[in-house]
């Protein structure tokens, strides 16, 4: 029997400029995209007519260097996912999908921190430090600037080389410089595995929380829970989620995040191939009764904006921002026997309103769009004097 995983992200790379997540070493995958032909030669018949089958005698007679079979496979197999037309399939090999596995658990190694280039010094700028990570133990602080690693400057050979530099094997660690004001210190950290963390809050003010969420997966439902539970009892009369460039994640996280704040009722139904509909998910009658709001942009992406769909469905909140990306398809993952996995798309979804974002975003119901300066410096500038968290606070002010 198959093995399957729901999910709904957007699996696709990110723009340079987004956010780069340390704590998790992604293998990027480079496949020759052969087209979906070339699946016939490894799991079906040959015949002396195949084109395929003529290919591989040129290639065995003339070919200058040495067939790897292993990888000739995989590359047949994205070549089959690329030529389905379907742009959220995917094939991953068996350690890639072992990678992707942990990284949907919630599970990363690296130095647990999210770090942009600083528009001014050019210098690693800590964004967030993940609670119990490395970097925390090492006495890391988000703010912190990283200005060389194993005493080579960053500004000299480059922030992504400097990030390349910083990459370790398990166990090993990495000397970094660092700027913290106006002082400069060196401390040690040990490059580990440990739990990521994707939702990161604080209050912004005597009665709102702030609450940022990078993605959706299994770790991300308590650390979500604990978070919102905090905020409450440290005074939060309402909450702002921020689900910008948040891709999305799975379908079981998500859900349980919707039901701990939503009142009872149908928070996603899909429409499958044959048009047949199924319920997936509701929420009971507990909930979080605060008013609400949740900041978007383009890249709220699958996950983030079934999320933003219900809080405005049920009448939790309302959105703030631009609009969003609009995937509104869902993705099973299937697990191979050699361990590794096909990606592709199997049904639409649709939040309680049944109302599709697919192809089409969601639009916000205040709309901020940030300057080209504001976005550069959006992860240098406190998150109060963010204009799309400004914008959320004025109304939220006036909700209570």
């Amino acid at each position: 029997m198959e093995d399957k995983e729901i999910i709904l992200e957007t699996l696709e790379p990110k723009p340079k400029k987004q956010k780069l997540f340390l704590a998790v070493v992604l293998t990027a995958v480079i496949s020759v995209l052969l087209s979906s032909t070339l699946f016939y030669f490894a799991f079906l018949s040959f015949n002396k007519n195949s084109k395929l089958l003529e290919l591989d005698s040129l290639v065995n007679k003339y070919f200058y260097g040495q067939v790897n079979n292993s990888d000739l496979l995989d590359s047949i197999m994205s070549g089959y996912m690329d030529g389905l037309g379907d742009k959220y399939a995917a094939y991953y090999s068996a350690n890639e999908a072992a990678d992707r596995s942990n990284s949907l658990a919630g599970l990363g190694q690296g130095i647990g921190m999210t770090v942009v280039l600083h528009p001014d010094t050019k210098n690693i700028y800590v964004v967030n430090v993940y609670n119990d990570g490395p970097a925390a133990k090492a006495g890391i602080l988000a703010g912190d600037q990283i200005c060389a690693i194993d005493s080579v400057s960053v500004t000299e050979i480059g922030y992504n080389q400097a990030l390349t530099n910083i990459v370790r094997e398990i166990g090993e660690t990495v000397d970094l410089t660092l700027l913290r004001k106006d002082k400069t210190f060196n401390l040690t950290v040990e490059y580990s595995e440990f739990v990521a963390q994707s939702v990161f809050g604080k209050m912004i003010s005597s009665d709102i929380g702030y609450v940022e969420i990078t993605s959706f997966n299994d770790a991300t439902v308590p650390q979500f829970k604990n978070t919102v539970d905090d905020l409450l009892e440290k005074g939060a009369k309402a909450l702002i989620f921020d689900l910008r460039s948040n891709g999305g994640g799975t379908v079981n996280s998500v859900t349980q995040m919707l039901d701990y704040l939503c009142p009872e009722g149908v928070i996603m139904t899909v429409k499958y191939k044959d048009k047949s509909e199924e319920t997936i998910a509701r929420s009971d009658e507990n909930e979080i009764d605060v008013p609400m709001a949740v900041l978007t942009n383009s890249a709220t992406a699958s996950a983030s904006e079934l999320f933003t769909a219900n809080i405005k469905d049920f009448g939790k909140g309302i959105s703030v921002g631009e609009k969003t990306f609009g995937k509104g398809v869902m993705q099973n993952t299937y697990t191979l026997k050699d361990g590794s996995q096909a990606v592709f798309t199997v049904a639409e979804f649709f939040p309680k309103s049944k109302i599709s974002f697919n192809e089409k975003g969601i639009e916000p119901d205040i709309k901020v769009t940030p300057t080209e300066e504001e976005l550069l410096y959006r992860y240098i500038t406190p998150t109060e004097q963010d204009p799309v968290v400004k914008a959320a606070v004025d109304f939220l002010g006036n909700q209570q």
